[in-house]
C-alpha cells in the first residue's frame, strides 16, 4: 500500500490535536514559524481549522506557498517576527510552534514564549518544542553562550540552542500557565551508512483564566 507523503505528519501534532479536540476554547489558531517546504499548517487546513501563520524568512514563506499551490491548498501566512507577534493579547484560541524556537538564542526564545502566551486566549492551548542536550549535535560548532551553538548546515551558519530537561521548564515561569503535557523524545534515524540521534522536549501548556 502506498501512502502519499503529504498526508503524513509528525506524531506530536496528532497528540496536540487530541488536546484540541477536548478544548472548549474557540478562535483562530496561530502557527509561529510556518514556512518551509512541508508546512505543518496544511494538516490543520485539511481538518477544517481556521489558522494563520507567521514566518520570518521570505524564502521559507515562498517554499510554503509553492507547496500550497502544488497541493491545491489555501494556506494563510504572512511575514512577521514571532518575538513581537503583531496581534492583540488574548486574540487566538490556540497557538503552536514546531522546530522553530531552538534556532534562536535563549534570550529571544524567552521573548517568543512570552508572546505566544500573551496572544493566547484564557484556557487556550500552546504547543512548542525544545531541542535537548541529548541530541548528537549538542556541543558541536561554535558556542556563543551556554547551550547556543553556531553550526554549519550546507552552506549556511545555523544556530541550534539546546536545553536540559529541567531548564526548558523555566521558560514558562511567571506566565500564568499550567503544563498539561511534557514529553522527551529520543529519535534514532537511519541515514545512509549511519544512525543519527535527535532529541526533543515537547510541551502542551494551557493559559490560566485571568
Amino acid at each position: 500500500m502506498s501512502i502519499a507523503k503529504e498526508l503524513l505528519y509528525p506524531a506530536p501534532f496528532y497528540n496536540f490535536l487530541s488536546y484540541l479536540s477536548e478544548s472548549e476554547v474557540k478562535g483562530q489558531i496561530l502557527d509561529c514559524g510556518s514556512g518551509g517546504p512541508f508546512p505543518k499548517q496544511a494538516l490543520f487546513v485539511q481538518l477544517g481549522f481556521d489558522i494563520i501563520g507567521i514566518e520570518y524568512s521570505e524564502d521559507r514563506l515562498e517554499m510554503a506557498q509553492d507547496y500550497a499551490k502544488q497541493h491545491k491548498l489555501e494556506l494563510c501566512m504572512q511575514i512577521g517576527d514571532i518575538r513581537t507577534i503583531p496581534f492583540n493579547s488574548n486574540y487566538f484560541g490556540h497557538v503552536y510552534s514546531w522546530n522553530t524556537i531552538f534556532h534562536m538564542n535563549k534570550k529571544d526564545i524567552k521573548k517568543v514564549i512570552c508572546e505566544m502566551i500573551r496572544v493566547l486566549k484564557p484556557e487556550g492551548l500552546c504547543f512548542v518544542n525544545f531541542l535537548s542536550v541529548d541530541s548528537e549535535y549538542y556541543g558541536k560548532g561554535v558556542e556563543e553562550h551556554s547551550g547556543e551553538f553556531i553550526q554549519i548546515e550546507g552552506d549556511e551558519k545555523v544556530m541550534h540552542t539546546f536545553f536540559t530537561d529541567d531548564e526548558s521548564d523555566g521558560f514558562f515561569e511567571n506566565l500564568n500557565i499550567e503544563i498539561l503535557f511534557k514529553e522527551k523524545r529520543i529519535l534514532h534515524k537511519k541515514l545512509e551508512d549511519r544512525v543519527m540521534k535527535d532529541s526533543y522536549i515537547d510541551y502542551i501548556v494551557q493559559k490560566k483564566k485571568i
